[in-house]
């Protein structure tokens, strides 16, 4: 069973972007293996395997040494290459909106003015507003 396509990368866009694309170029190469099944040999989750390679972050070192054994990489060079890309990423321009306070409020209380910083789950929480009405418990977790 052949899982999800992964997105695109553009390597211009910075060092995690073609790190990844190194990470994905050595799992083609050792015949594109899935990650559920490459997790066992690895030692980690199917979805950490696959976030090392989406380019979004540098993957914690273990993580990246862990994916370079499951795949049959050089894990010295690649130990390298991860502190390499570390340094690279740490010294890149911050674009404008990275600077912006993050969404996350601790322990302080949501207000009516944070609003704006809850978008995207319309039908979700209309689904759930429609179980809480129908039913006498509605138990809601997650994960």
């Amino acid at each position: 069973m052949a899982g999800r396509p992964e997105s695109p990368l553009e390597p211009s866009a910075g060092p995690l972007q073609r790190c990844a694309g190194e990470f994905r170029k050595l799992r083609e190469e050792a015949g594109s293996a899935t990650y559920r099944s490459m997790a066992q040999r690895a030692g980690q989750g199917a979805s950490t395997l696959s976030q090392a390679a989406a380019g979004d972050r540098l993957p914690t070192l273990p993580v990246v040494l862990a994916y370079i054994r499951a795949y049959g990489g050089d894990a010295e060079k690649w130990e390298a290459r991860w502190r390499e890309v570390g340094t690279e990423a740490a010294t890149e321009p911050r674009a404008q909106d990275e600077d912006a306070e993050p969404p996350y409020r601790g322990l302080a209380r949501f207000e009516p003015v944070d609003a704006d910083l809850f978008f995207g789950r319309d039908q979700l929480t209309d689904r759930l507003l429609e179980l809480a009405r129908s039913r006498q418990f509605t138990a809601v977790y997650g994960r």
